[in-house]
């Protein structure tokens, strides 16, 4: 079983080494990808010179524009799609916030309990960096939603660090949200019957760089942004039967 670890960075020249190195700990069963997506800054380099010293296999692709995240993971599923070698491909930050020791856990989950999807929740045991009380309120939103719409109950769906079986990525690699994709992507998963978990993980603070929700008037674009597609989707008929 080979698992792929995807990791979108732009403009992560100063957190993605850390990253990187973190996961040189995980069984050789793991491999990685780095998707550059059109960064202006040292990522390229920094990425390359750590696939050269890497223990794990590491590739690297570079977006010629700056796609925005949706694209960057789509890359990520797609490559997944033409290797035809993973059976679970997992997002996974470039900015140092997610916890390593998540990944085999995930993994181990999506085994034991047939999960099609598992998502790293920071609210389930309520430790470590949990963002801002704005942005809590937009998850617990969007979770309810979720819920109101599905049934399905998700405590963390802006989570970016999931794990998803050949089912979903299969499926991403044709089409994936673009823009802000997690909890729109996870609806369509509730609203198409996968089977979706979570686990407890501890988030960090970034390590560098700057978050594309720093200005004051993106939370709000997203939340109607995400709000909207989410409503849409709910009008489509499931694309996947059991």
């Amino acid at each position: 079983m080979r698992c792929l670890v995807v990791i979108p960075a732009f403009n992560e020249e100063e957190a993605l080494p850390k990253t990187l190195a973190s996961l040189q700990h995980l069984p050789e069963y793991f491999e990685i990808l780095v998707v550059n997506d059109g960064s202006r800054d040292g990522t390229q380099l920094a990425a390359e010179v750590a696939a050269a010293a890497s223990r794990l296999k590491v590739h690297v692709v570079r977006l010629p524009a700056n796609c925005g995240i949706g694209v960057a993971v789509q890359t990520g599923y797609l490559f997944a799609l033409k290797e035809e070698a993973y059976k679970y491909v997992i997002q996974f930050d470039a900015d140092g916030q997610h916890d390593v020791a998540a990944l085999s856990r995930m993994v181990e989950e999506c085994e034991t309990k047939q999960l099609d999807v598992c998502i790293g929740s920071r609210f389930i045991d309520g430790e470590g960096f949990q963002s801002n009380f704005q942005r809590r309120l937009g998850i617990r939103f969007f979770a309810w939603l979720i819920w109101l719409l599905t049934g399905a109950r998700v405590t963390d769906p802006t989570s970016g660090l999931r794990c998803v079986g050949p089912r979903v990525w299969s499926r991403f690699a044709r089409y994936y949200p673009e823009d802000y994709p997690e909890p729109e992507s996870l609806f369509w998963c509730a609203r198409n019957r996968m089977n979706i978990g979570e686990i407890p993980v501890i988030m960090r603070e970034r390590q560098g760089g700057v978050s594309s929700l720093t200005h004051h008037w993106r939370p709000v674009y997203y939340m109607i942004k995400v709000s909207v597609a989410i409503l849409l989707d709910r009008l489509r008929q499931r694309e996947c039967r059991d």
